[in-house]
């Protein structure tokens, strides 16, 4: 699938809460080391990068933020032709706690009001993790998800506990790199 059709086919409504997840095939979301970047395949990056340049704000919790290394966002150069805003999406981080790594021009809520979050960023894309993602179904903030399912068996970590229910109808789906890409539509 070419950029262009890549783009069409995620293509974000005008107001949008998409979260996105790379799992294992039995639904792990992290590899054996802790990390979600070894379920990751170079076309998880892209579908990840391309997700990145449509949205304006990428929302994650500060655990995830920390232990997955994050840096103030960019739009890569093969997106920003797409893209229709001229600046980079903003980092907004979620702790309770205050307890966040300094990045710059990233922005610190506490949880307690994501609907206020998402008033003011039109789209936005939530990376996780698991407990945000859960308080966000909660609380019914949840527009799609984008769902990647590795080929691979084994890990670590659970995308949801079993208590939280939502139901979602298919939008798009491809396959590559022995992964299922997915886009879900809330139902």
């Amino acid at each position: 699938m070419d950029d262009a059709a890549l783009w069409s086919a995620y293509a974000w409504p005008d107001e949008c809460l998409r979260v996105n997840f790379v799992i294992s095939l039995d639904g792990h979301i992290g590899a054996p080391d802790g990390l979600s970047g070894g379920l990751s395949s170079p076309e998880d990056r892209r579908v990840f990068h391309m997700l990145r340049a449509g949205c304006d704000a990428i929302l994650v919790g500060a655990g995830t933020a920390r232990t997955e290394g994050y840096r103030a966002p960019a739009v890569k150069l093969e997106w920003q032709q797409f893209r229709q805003r001229s600046k980079a999406p903003v980092l907004v981080m979620v702790s309770a706690s205050g307890n966040v790594p300094d990045i710059e021009g990233a922005v610190t809520v506490d949880g307690t009001d994501l609907a206020a979050v998402i008033a003011q960023y039109p789209r936005i894309l939530c990376e996780g993790g698991p407990h945000l993602f859960a308080s966000l179904l909660e609380q019914r903030l949840v527009d799609e998800v984008a769902l990647s399912i590795s080929g691979q068996v084994g890990g670590t970590g659970r995308l949801l506990p079993d208590e939280v229910r939502a139901s979602f109808t298919p939008r798009h789906a491809h396959t590559a790199d022995n992964t299922i890409f997915t886009l879900w539509r809330r139902s």
